[in-house]
């Protein structure tokens, strides 16, 4: 039987593969890179939120999404490939690199607010004694 902690990786792993899926193909259709961006960001410190132990895990399940979508969906022609728009391979080491940064960002974010209610504030909600 798997344990208690196993579980809710696993879960909280298939929760950030199919969040960040859904915000990839959302930003695959759109040009806001802001509203892409603040996703990215609220779902990573969600993420972070709910599995504080392991922020390194969701940040790159959540983002890997949006430059792999970015580039595979236009060739296969799942969405419409914008005019003038080509996706070479620093431009795809440009967005991976600033969605990785966000994406870290916002779960460490999450786990360090996880850790100082704690830590800091031993009073808070779910402090141990």
């Amino acid at each position: 039987m798997p344990s208690k902690d196993l579980t809710k990786t696993m879960l909280l792993s298939l929760v950030s593969l199919a969040g960040g899926a859904w915000i990839g193909y959302a930003d695959s259709r759109s040009d806001d890179v802001l509203i892409t961006l603040g996703l990215l960001m609220g779902f990573s410190f969600v993420m972070g939120l709910a599995g504080s132990r392991r922020p390194w895990l969701w940040a790159p399940l959540v983002g890997i999404w949006v430059p792999v979508l970015d580039s595979v969906l236009p060739r296969l022609g799942l969405v419409p490939q914008r005019p003038g728009e080509s996706f070479t391979l620093l431009s795809a080491l440009a967005v991976t690199g600033l969605v990785m940064a966000v994406c870290f960002a916002g779960a460490f974010l999450g786990a360090g607010l996880i850790w100082s209610a704690r830590h800091v504030w031993p009073g808070a909600a779910g402090a141990r004694r």
